[in-house]
């Protein structure tokens, strides 16, 4: 997945859970209080609004149900460092109370603003920025007809800004901008059980992707045994899309018969040959986003992809969950995350020698359930995958752990 970038200002302001604070959310919870919860406590600048609300509540998303904002306020969109949280209760029922700690910036003789720039994000933008402006997700088709680098300025097998670099199959004029993205995974939907076509347990897997040409021995003997001898289940495997990160910017300097030259003007990582010129593209996000407990809870929902992580993704890492916006997935959904169930042998019982174990190994066997590991919070959505920042983690997340209703 996308290498985290640390160039990005925070931006997730609280504007949208304060301004539908006031409504019902569907399918609301009861609101319990972290037991070692403050009476009080004065906003740090480094916070953000997630952990100041985990101060308070065991379920930090609930937020929003419990928020009032001192009256006297009238611009309570925003929290600042300086400002007072103080918990209280109003017939029985706790409530969070903002007063404001925070001077106004005046702008005119009749008009008076807060100055935004210092406000609490609700999670650390720096972690997910670049997978909400430089992320894409292709189709079979685009990633196939994609120019791509050939070749870099001497030779070079990694090149950076004013490197030239040599794109195939673009035409373009002159002073014409584009895109360097570097291909990262690709996403599959494969089905569990034969008969492959009947089959109504799948999984999303992830593979590494790679750009190479159909005609190798291994791409012919391949195709061989998808068309011929596994036919059934390969007909049944769906590629959900190909991620691809945007790296760099290059503009056209000049083209010929063979290859179109482009001259690298900005880089966030270094362009290598394979990586693919588009059409740059303004990803339009709303960074205000209302926080709530998601609602698809099918049994396969699981943890596909971990954004640099071999093993685990811990607090504040991105994730790829295996289901986007046509199975209802929708930004500021928050899921728990469990460990799978595990079969294991009762060495108490059934050492090794166990006579009995070795006639029915059955009797051995013992399956732990489910554990939560943590929990996650949807950023951003593509129509079969989503992407999500781990708010809180207790062992850290895994591939294929399974993403389930808080």
């Amino acid at each position: 997945m996308l290498k985290k970038q640390h160039l990005i200002a925070a931006l997730f302001l609280l504007a949208a859970w304060v301004v539908m604070a006031g409504e019902e959310p569907n399918g609301s919870q009861a609101v319990e209080l972290n037991p070692s919860h403050p009476d009080v406590y004065v906003v740090q600048k480094g916070d953000t609004l997630w952990d100041i609300s985990a101060r308070f509540l065991k379920s930090p998303w609930l937020w929003p149900e419990v928020w009032h904002a001192n009256p006297q306020i009238k611009n309570p969109h925003l929290i600042y460092p300086g400002d007072r949280i103080s918990l209280v209760y109003v017939d029985g029922q706790p409530q969070l109370h903002l007063e404001r700690g925070h001077p106004t910036v005046k702008l005119g003789p009749k008009a008076h603003a807060i100055d935004h720039n210092q406000a609490i994000p609700a999670i650390p933008l720096d972690e997910i920025k670049p997978f909400l402006e430089d992320l894409r997700i292709l189709s079979d088709e685009q990633i196939d007809t994609a120019p791509y680098v050939v070749a870099l300025e001497d030779g070079h097998v990694m090149g950076a800004s004013p490197y030239h670099i040599y794109v195939r199959n673009l035409n373009a004029r002159p002073g014409a901008v584009y895109t360097v993205a570097h291909p990262t995974v690709t996403y599959y939907d494969v089905p569990l059980h034969y008969p492959w076509e009947e089959s109504e347990a799948r999984e999303t897997r992830s593979k590494e992707w790679r750009l190479d040409s159909p005609h190798t021995l291994d791409r012919v003997l391949s195709r061989f045994w998808k068309n011929y001898i596994d036919r059934t289940y390969w007909e049944n495997v769906k590629v959900l899309g190909h991620e691809v990160a945007d790296i760099a910017t290059a503009t056209v300097v000049r083209t010929s018969k063979d290859v179109t030259t482009l001259k690298i003007t900005d880089n966030k990582q270094e362009v290598r040959k394979g990586d693919l010129i588009l059409p740059p593209v303004h990803n339009q996000y709303n960074p205000f986003f209302f926080p709530k407990p998601g609602k698809v809870n099918d049994n396969n929902v699981r943890i596909v992809a971990l954004n640099n992580a071999i093993f685990r993704a811990g607090k504040r890492q991105v994730v790829a969950i295996n289901r986007g916006s046509r199975h209802g997935i929708q930004v500021g959904d928050v899921f728990q995350v469990n460990r799978p169930e595990k079969t294991i042998r009762d060495e108490v019982k059934h050492p090794k020698g166990d006579f009995k174990a070795l006639i029915k190994p059955s009797e051995a066997q013992v399956t732990l359930p489910e554990e939560s590991v943590g929990h996650v919070m949807v950023f951003r959505t593509t129509p079969y995958i989503s992407y999500a920042i781990v708010t809180e983690g207790k062992r850290g997340v895994k591939l294929y752990d399974y993403v389930r209703t808080p």
